[in-house]
């Protein structure tokens, strides 16, 4: 909720509210509004309503967002990145198996004989089975370029995971200040209707009686005063569900949320020199981490495209059986008197074949080397991996003078903020002084007019409401520059070196 928007709230709330309780005290004497209004989240019955602090809201945020659990599974999955990077070295296995059809009697030297086999549907299965074991040898730092980057995206996704955590805490502090200044802005219009409702009954009905002491025309401003005063009780009341529902969701709790009073009389802290949360921020922004990982991302990728120059030397092994439940035809056998001589009798000689190719058994081993030989393909590579690394650090260089910026900004908010709470301190000292002195010499029922009793508890009045936004915005403002720095509040930061 920013400050343009608070103002507007408070503008369109209390204004007319505030006109209301001045009119409606001014017809009670010696009835004057408190100093102080009273807690605005008073305890209800014991169990009815469960009011929360902002540590317990945080603590269950953290345990119980959906945003959170989104980046826990994000840094699993960058883990077993990390796991997969480093098991490289380990054997890889290749495992195929065929099943074939064959024809039974198979002859390798007589095609159409296996095809009248084939048609004729006397064949059977022919199993193969092979398995490659490859183990790399040396890959020329490819693994150990890949183990670093995996290491890096290990520590981005755990960045990630807190930027994420440090936003949706801020989202959880807007929605818990908002709910503490709709509470306090409850009491004072639960004061300011309950006078208004009080007066106005008394006024009708002395004018009922004919007893009335005052003009028409004050009784149409307190009608009117009252009609709008509903309509700010109602946009209050909206503004206190949607932060109670914004409550529910960030921190992932049900029922009704109520939070701690906004306490207005505590200290006010103080906000340090601009140097001080800039060296912060370019130490635990998580941003700034990230842009360090993404350099140094770039660079391992310039190494690893430069190892693509070079081979990769392995250890493969190789296995493999085949079986069949058919076998190859007899083959005729030649037998000659001499050598060089015709075939004699070999229409009754047959054997088997020297080589089953339905029953084989092989097993081999060899040292390899895989070579990819496109050199204009991987310089080209090269150049754009060169090219992406000077656009991140030029992209690093601007994104730290943006989070300069944005921690100088949110700390001038900061000040600014602080300092509105003791320009409002003084303008509540002022109008209260102003607003006792006309309580004190006011009399009514003797003649006085109501249009004299506005000014000076109106005054009051938005001066109260002043107060209260301002102690909103500091604490707004102050866990916006929180996490600006990059920490959680900024009472986590630690003490300077001395």
């Amino acid at each position: 909720m920013n400050a343009n928007t608070q103002r507007a709230l408070f503008a369109l709330v209390f204004a007319p509210a505030l006109l209301l309780a001045a009119s409606t005290w001014a017809q009670q004497p010696g009835e004057p509004p408190a100093d102080k209004p009273a807690k605005a989240t008073a305890v209800p019955a014991a169990g009815a309503v469960r009011v929360y602090s902002l540590e317990e809201l945080l603590r269950l945020a953290n345990s119980n967002a959906a945003v959170i659990e989104e980046h826990k599974a994000r840094i699993r999955r960058a883990e077993w990145r990390q796991y997969r990077a480093n098991r490289a070295w380990g054997p890889r296995l290749e495992s195929t198996t065929l099943l074939a059809p064959v024809p039974a009697n198979a002859d390798p030297t007589r095609f159409d004989e296996n095809i009248d086999e084939i048609l004729l549907l006397n064949i059977g299965p022919y199993v193969r089975q092979t398995l490659r074991v490859v183990v790399p040898v040396y890959t020329f730092g490819r693994i150990s370029t890949a183990q670093e980057l995996a290491e890096l995206g290990v520590d981005v996704a755990l960045l990630q995971a807190e930027q994420a955590r440090l936003d949706h805490f801020f989202q959880l502090k807007q929605a818990y200040y908002g709910r503490q200044l709709s509470q306090a802005f409850a009491v004072l219009l639960r004061e300011g209707d309950e006078l208004v409702k009080e007066n106005l009954a008394r006024m009708e009905e002395a004018r009922d009686f004919g007893e009335a002491d005052f003009e028409t025309a004050d009784l149409r401003r307190l009608q009117i005063f009252n009609a709008d005063l509903d309509t700010r009780i109602l946009d209050n009341n909206r503004l206190g569900d949607l932060t109670a529902a914004a409550i529910n969701y960030l921190a992932g709790i049900e029922g009704e949320a109520r939070v701690i009073t906004l306490d207005e009389g505590a200290p006010i802290a103080e906000i340090e020199a601009l140097e001080r949360y800039i060296a912060l921020a370019l130490i635990h922004r998580p941003e700034v981490v990230q842009l360090e990982r993404a350099v140094q991302a770039r660079e391992l990728q310039q190494r690893l495209e430069r190892r693509n120059f070079y081979p990769n030397i392995f250890v493969a092994a190789d296995f493999g059986f085949g079986w069949s439940t058919e076998d190859v035809a007899l083959q005729p056998v030649c037998r000659r008197v001499e050598p060089g001589g015709p075939c004699i009798n070999a229409e009754d000689l047959f054997a088997r074949p020297y080589a089953n190719p339905f029953r084989t058994l092989t097993f081999g081993i060899a040292l390899g080397m895989n070579w990819q030989f496109d050199v204009f393909g991987l310089y080209g590579q090269l150049q754009e991996v060169n090219a992406q690394r000077d656009e991140t650090i030029a992209q690093r260089e601007r994104a730290l003078g943006a989070i300069r910026l944005e921690v100088t900004r949110q700390h001038r908010e900061a000040l600014d903020a602080r300092r509105r709470i003791e320009i409002q301190g003084r303008r509540l000292d002022a109008a209260r002084r102003w607003r006792n002195q006309f309580g004190a010499t006011l009399k009514v029922g003797t003649g006085a007019n109501i249009s004299d009793a506005i000014d000076p508890l109106r005054a009051y009045y938005e001066a109260r409401a002043l107060y209260l936004e301002a102690h909103h915005n500091y604490l707004v403002a102050r866990a916006a520059l929180a996490r600006a720095v990059g920490l959680q509040a900024l009472e986590d930061a630690p003490a300077p070196a001395p």
